[in-house]
């Protein structure tokens, strides 16, 4: 668990420790910053490194979103010009639209270098995954399906990375990237029918680590794949070969599947111990008054159920206690207040969370 911290909102620079809140400098060691891009009911993050960019999902709520999407991420390689507007990897966690409706246009508009996903067959968002299969060859990007079996072949604990999964290598500081996967084929307490039919249980986990600073981006995973990881992984034996270290133990959590009850548990929570929780998701009103099943309204995102249990992990405070409407079930919503470090793209917006490599944070969201 993280004992300190430094966090920096806006303009005003803000230690936090055990001993409460201290004036700070702003830090000027290289900095990596993610992107929670508000693309409505649906996820996309972009992760911004001092030599290049990579996007995590693709989504979009429609078009005007999948426009949204475009245009944040034109200004920003009008910011990076050295980017020459290029991606060196778009990660698709799994094929639901909601992950993937803005793909084609991604391809389309920017240098693409590397494509990773999961190697699924079916769902809702893969028709663009199979067009970006057929178009690799002329945009000579690199293509790369990452199945469970090679992220757990011969019970493989420590994740999966090589030079396509994390192609950057800055100069003065050297980003990590790792995959992992909650699909452990031989677990006792897996049905099959969900093993075969659930998208979201087979998302791809990505871990980044910026120094001492990290990122996880568990995609839409569920209720057994989270156990399936907790348990597959557990703690594994420490550099020095005795102390116990949680794989899953980080900073910022990109919360499971939009904020949903099946997304987060108890033990996962416990688990992660995060300093900052982001969700993606839509405004709660968004599908109210239609029988669209596929929206923010018809899925009661997010539960309050979850923002309890991030709130009885998380302990640092937000500057600015926010009063959002959280679900109790499906299409039952009611008004609450998130104090904790627990921010979301339905009411901050397009949010930035930035980090050094000794574990400084800044958040910048613009609502």
């Amino acid at each position: 668990m993280k004992k300190s911290f430094r966090i920096i909102i806006g303009s005003i620079f803000v230690s936090l420790t055990s001993c409460g809140l201290l004036l700070a400098q702003p830090d000027s060691s290289p900095q990596m910053h993610a992107h929670f891009i508000n693309v409505g009911q649906a996820d996309s993050t972009l992760l911004e490194f001092p030599c290049g960019a990579v996007l995590i999902d693709a989504g979009a709520q429609d078009t005007a979103y999948q426009d949204k999407l475009i245009q944040y991420l034109n200004t920003f390689f009008q910011g990076r010009p050295e980017l020459t507007n290029t991606l060196e990897a778009v990660f698709i966690t799994h094929p639901h639209i909601d992950h993937t409706f803005a793909l084609k246009r991604v391809v389309q508009d920017f240098n693409v270098k590397r494509f990773i996903e999961n190697g699924q067959t079916r769902g809702s968002g893969v028709a663009n995954i199979n067009w970006v299969r057929s178009e690799a060859p002329q945009r000579h990007i690199t293509l790369r399906t990452i199945l469970n079996s090679e992220v757990m072949k011969a019970g493989n604990k420590k994740g999966l990375t090589d030079d396509t999964i994390d192609p950057l290598h800055c100069d003065k500081c050297d980003p990590k990237i790792v995959i992992y996967s909650g699909q452990w084929d031989n677990h006792p307490n897996w049905p099959q029918s969900e093993l075969d039919s659930n998208n979201n249980e087979h998302s791809l986990v990505i871990r980044i680590d910026f120094g001492q600073s990290s990122f996880l981006f568990p995609g839409d995973l569920e209720t057994y794949a989270i156990q399936s990881l907790l348990d597959f992984y557990g703690r594994t034996p420490g550099s020095n070969g005795t102390n116990a270290l949680n794989v899953f133990d980080v900073d910022v959590y990109h919360v499971d599947h939009h904020g949903s009850s099946n997304g987060t548990t108890t033990a996962w929570v416990q688990a992660l111990t995060p300093s900052f929780a982001v969700i993606s998701c839509g405004q709660w009103n968004y599908g109210q008054g239609t029988a669209n099943p596929f929206t923010t309204w018809a899925y009661g995102h997010p539960r309050k159920v979850t923002l309890d249990l991030l709130s009885s992990v998380i302990t640092a405070t937000r500057t600015d206690p926010v009063w959002i409407q959280a679900a109790t079930g499906a299409r039952k919503f009611s008004q609450t207040v998130v104090r904790k470090n627990i921010y979301a793209t339905a009411w901050d917006g397009n949010i930035e969370i930035g980090a050094s490599l000794q574990h400084v944070f800044t958040v910048s969201r613009n609502n």
